[in-house]
């Protein structure tokens, strides 16, 4: 069975234009990227999809 895995960029590296560097990490490492999506999320939606670390003190920072 094949391993995913779900790679979040944070708008300050995009910012940074740091994307291709990142996903020629990915490659050198042996990973191949299968999909590739840009979104940019609303707070509502970031707020929804980071609602399990509510409460814990690194939140505001992601």
């Amino acid at each position: 069975m094949d391993e995913r895995t779900l790679l979040i960029v944070k708008p300050d590296a995009v910012e940074r234009r740091l994307g291709g560097a990142i996903l020629a990490r990915l490659e050198e490492a042996g990973l191949r990227v299968a999909r590739l999506k840009m979104v940019r999320l609303s707070p509502r939606e970031a707020r929804r999809f980071y609602r399990v670390h509510e409460g814990k003190p690194f939140l505001d920072d992601l």
